[in-house]
């Protein structure tokens, strides 16, 4: 199958780091900004949890092996995915919920040519 690389993502890594009082304070860092990406959603879920409604979208990105730093490998829980990033900045830290991806796992496709990285975005609607 051919894979089109026509989207675009960023990747982010949080950090924390502490206020002048102590506070524990995120801090999300790009690894890797506006990289081309194949983009396939795959299934979804919906589930009633009194008293709101939770739904699940599962999504993966593949990208080329190569386009994460290897200082930063591998991709993790403490990892996200920003998607669509039409006008969005570098090292956005607050990026509406309905952009963000959480990283489930990243699978090695070939030997370091692709990165498959499957992630969930939550969406919950009160009812």
């Amino acid at each position: 199958m051919q894979r089109r690389y026509d989207r675009q993502i960023i990747i982010q890594r949080k950090s924390v780091t502490q206020s002048p009082s102590g506070e524990e304070i995120e801090a999300w860092a790009d690894l890797v900004y506006k990289c081309l990406a194949f983009v396939a959603p795959t299934r979804g879920s919906e589930r009633f949890s009194d008293p709101e409604k939770v739904a699940d979208q599962e999504v993966t990105f593949t990208i080329r092996f190569h386009e994460i730093p290897s200082a930063s490998r591998p991709l993790g829980p403490e990892d996200r995915i920003v998607y669509p990033v039409d006008g969005l900045a570098v090292n956005v830290q607050e990026p509406t919920t309905n952009r963000i991806y959480d990283i489930v796992s990243p699978d090695e496709v070939g030997r370091q040519v692709d990165l498959s990285i499957k992630t969930i975005r939550r969406a919950d609607v009160t009812t």
